[in-house]
């Protein structure tokens, strides 16, 4: 029998073999989401429940758990790659990616915070750094940091061979990994002017109050 030549990607069980039911199911959630409009909500639900499913069936082929953070980081945009079924993306639309990525634990953050509130702890300002909310806190505070200075670092999705080989990789494979290129990339365009408005809003309120507002260099 001859392979096709773009082999859908295969969902393993826990014994390691090809798992036909959610194969069938992520299939049928892709073909799903190719048919809404992709800013509408449905969109954005389906697209979140595709992204769960996945979560719940990766599994990282490693014992060094010090790659574990990249390696998670790849699987999510080589899921991104298998879901939008591109051979290449623009630097806009990488810097999209990047942004969605750093936002990965938004919804558990604001359960917590929401958590706090409801037991009577409204006026918290920050979530405490020993839970697991709080650490996913710092991590997006500090790659937030990072993408506003144009540091964030992702594969170069911009350079079609890099897809290609991402959409191929072996989920957990540390030596297929470190053979991806990378690129260091910043805020989306859009993100990037409401940055900047917001200081642009912070300064003049400061000088309204007869503040000093340091010059830009």
């Amino acid at each position: 029998h001859t392979m096709p030549k773009n082999p859908a990607p295969p969902t393993q069980g826990k014994s390691g073999k090809l798992n036909p039911t959610l194969a069938n199911i992520r299939n049928k959630k892709i073909k799903k989401l190719g048919d809404l409009h992709p800013k509408s909500r449905k969109a954005s639900k389906a697209h979140k429940d595709l992204l769960h499913m996945d979560k719940k069936v990766f599994h990282i082929a490693t014992r060094d758990l010090k790659y574990k953070p990249e390696l998670m980081k790849m699987s999510f945009f080589q899921r991104s790659i298998w879901m939008d079924q591109k051979k290449v993306y623009t630097l806009e639309e990488l810097k999209e990616l990047a942004n969605e990525y750093t936002e990965r634990h938004d919804d558990e953050i604001a359960d917590a915070y929401q958590e706090a509130k409801i037991f009577g702890t409204s006026g918290v300002k920050r979530l405490a750094p020993t839970s697991r909310a709080g650490q996913y806190e710092t991590l997006r505070l500090h790659e937030k940091e990072l993408l506003e200075n144009g540091k964030f670092s992702v594969p170069d999705l911009t350079n079609p061979r890099v897809v290609r080989d991402l959409s191929e990789w072996k989920s957990g494979n540390v030596d297929q990994m470190k053979s991806l290129k990378t690129i260091e990339v910043g805020l989306p365009e859009e993100q990037h002017m409401e940055e900047d408005g917001k200081e642009a809003g912070g300064a003049k309120g400061a000088e309204e109050a007869g503040m000093d507002v340091p010059e830009q260099a």
